[in-house]
């Protein structure tokens, strides 16, 4: 173009207001002075003369390569470079074409590939340079180093997809999980789909790894895997990765040696056996029949920290959820065993009962300890009835569920069906007779739900949130109605005798549904739960009147991979898919608000058996 270049001392440089970068003129400047003291000026800076600059020291305004020129200024500011640094520039005396030259230099400019970025940062690496000198020049953290040479380790057929635009920056770094080339390439030219979202690619990558999140990996944790010579790969594009346990069959012997560690205290409580399963499931368990101890009550300071533990218990599980932490595992793991020992206080095994039953010592889907008593196989074993088989089919569906989220969603259950009995006497009396006769005029056990001795049962020490739920608050105004309307205790008989037969019946339906206990423990009797889907179906009960999933009392107390089954269900698995990704808690709140006008209900809460019901209209 005929113009030529010209060096000129930096101190007869100044910037023009006819540059015509006004905005964010600055940034980034302290990175592009430490790559201009690393490697020079790549490139000239366009110059006019200054207008009435003195002739004996000449002056130039510089319209384009402002930031260039900034950066040298930060430099001599520095003392890195003197103020006659000369600088090679362009000089123009046509101030229109000066900022012509400086709209074309911002305007065409064309950013450069990431793949040649981290490629450049790979090559760099090679020929000597530290990641922490490479990060240091360019004014980056040594993570974003490592991970633009985590992309260059990539297989460079699928580097060049990603060039050509066949592949998305998100799917590339999903190969970074592992470093053979060759199970890249397959997955990606070889695989049925043409198209795999990242997280597929994850998984296919990591199969034969034990994702950081699974059961097995928390409860050994990091450190001790670690410690025992195991190998962790760690995505380095997700901060909040778990990793991936790389030895399985270490993991697998590490959980082996601490359930029989665990299991060789319970052998001396005086069972007939203990076993160590690492992976006990409904399906397991419904092999075994049960011997039920007799229960006692807890303290009410007792009862106060069983609830606390529980509430700490949902959080911590929640937070693991999110991210790996050994504290609060630890954590978890002392409050599951503290959650135990006040749980196992509440049983009264005697030893008529332990010589007949053993336990099984095995991992809740928390990846805690879980200590499972009272099972009966073998010759002992009694016939299951009917009725306890589709319970325990019931129980195998929803073993997704930990026993806290099945035992709070029982409460809730319960209470709509209290509230449900007293609003029909009808039903009130023929379960009342049911439990009597079968109580009295039959032989062995007595398969009710009803505590005939009058023992209420108090649902806010299983759930606390029963106290705010819609059949809480009814069931508790109704409570509060019938203590205004009684009298002093001494005048109850002649009372309850001037009630009409309807005030007698409402009484005795409120009465009865205070015993009502359909609370879903691990030690309940599944004759009793049995029982409390016939009186649900005798009521008409639709859970769905009394509950709706919210983040605060179902969404935040499962899995991630629970919240996601349950939008596939109550929306739509498109709409699922939507989640991944999400932390827990956005999972959550998402999850709210996409199940918000559906009548799904988790299976606890869903009265699907085959039952004999009950007409009231027959009584």
């Amino acid at each position: 173009m005929g113009y030529k270049l010209k060096m000129i001392p930096l101190c007869q440089l100044q910037r023009s207001k006819t540059n015509v970068r006004k905005t964010n003129s600055n940034a980034d400047i302290d990175q592009l002075a430490v790559s201009i003291e690393a490697v020079g000026l790549l490139e000239n800076l366009v110059v006019v003369p200054a207008a009435g600059s003195d002739r004996s020291r000449k002056v130039f305004e510089v319209v384009a390569g402002g930031r260039r020129f900034a950066a040298l200024k930060l430099l001599a500011k520095r003392k890195r470079i003197g103020r006659d640094f000369p600088v090679p520039c362009q000089v123009r005396t046509d101030s229109s074409s000066a900022t012509e030259a400086s709209l074309a230099e911002n305007f065409v400019r064309a950013g450069l590939h990431p793949a040649d970025e981290f490629e450049a940062f790979s090559a760099m690496v090679r020929d000597g340079s530290s990641v922490d000198d490479v990060a240091a020049r360019f004014r980056v953290t040594p993570t974003f180093v490592q991970q633009r040479l985590k992309l260059a380790a990539v297989s460079p057929r699928l580097v060049e997809e990603y060039r050509k635009g066949a592949m998305t920056l998100e799917q590339l770094t999903a190969f970074t999980v592992s470093d053979d080339h060759k199970a890249q390439e397959t997955i990606w030219f070889d695989g049925p789909y043409a198209d795999l979202p990242a997280q597929a690619i994850r998984r296919l990558l990591t199969k034969a790894n034990v994702e950081g999140s699974d059961r097995r990996a928390r409860f050994i944790g990091t450190k001790a895997y670690e410690a025992a010579g195991g190998t962790i790969i760690r995505d380095l594009f997700d901060t909040e990765d778990e990793g991936y346990f790389a030895d399985s069959q270490l993991l697998d012997r590490l959980v082996a040696q601490a359930l029989e560690l665990a299991a060789q205290g319970v052998r001396k409580e005086g069972w007939l056996w203990v076993e160590v399963h690492a992976d006990a499931d409904y399906a397991t368990l419904s092999d075994f029949d049960r011997v039920q101890p007799a229960e006692a009550l807890l303290s009410k300071k007792e009862e106060a920290r069983l609830s606390r533990l529980g509430e700490r218990y949902d959080a911590l599980v929640s937070e693991l959820e999110d991210e790996v932490n050994e504290t609060a595992q630890s954590e978890l793991n002392r409050i599951s065993a503290e959650i135990d020992g006040l749980q196992a206080k509440k049983l009264v095994w005697t030893d008529n009962l332990m010589v007949q039953a053993g336990v099984i010592v095995t991992l809740s889907q928390d990846g805690v300890l879980h200590v499972i008593r009272g099972l009966v196989k073998g010759s002992l074993k009694a016939k299951a009835t009917d009725g306890a088989s589709q319970q325990a089919a019931k129980r195998k569906s929803d073993s997704a569920y930990s026993d806290a989220v099945r035992l709070e969603l029982s409460a809730q259950r319960t209470a709509a069906l209290r509230e449900s009995v007293a609003a029909q006497p009808g039903v009130a009396l023929t379960t009342l007779l049911y439990t009597l006769a079968g109580t009295l005029l039959y032989s062995g056990p007595n398969s009710s739900c009803l505590h005939v001795g009058a023992t209420e049962i108090f649902l806010d020490r299983a759930s606390p949130a029963i106290q705010d739920s819609r059949a809480g608050q009814a069931f508790q105004a109704r409570h509060a109605a019938w203590l205004e309307r009684l009298p002093e205790r001494e005048s109850l008989w002649s009372w309850v005798a001037a009630l009409d037969v309807d005030g007698r019946l409402d009484l005795l339906a409120h009465c009865v549904a205070l015993t009502v206990d359909a609370l879903d423990r691990p030690s309940s009797s599944l004759g009793s739960l049995e029982h409390s889907a016939v009186l649900a179906n005798a009521v008409g009960l639709d859970m769905r009147a009394w509950w709706r999933p919210t983040q605060a009392n179902f969404f935040a107390r499962v899995s991630k991979d629970g919240i996601v089954a349950a939008v596939a269900e109550g929306a739509s698995p498109e709409v699922s898919r939507r989640l991944i990704g999400l932390k827990k808690g956005e999972m959550a709140a998402e999850a709210e608000k996409l199940l918000a006008e559906s009548v799904w209900l988790p299976a606890p809460l869903r009265d699907i058996r085959e039952t004999e019901t009950i007409d009231p209209q027959q009584q």
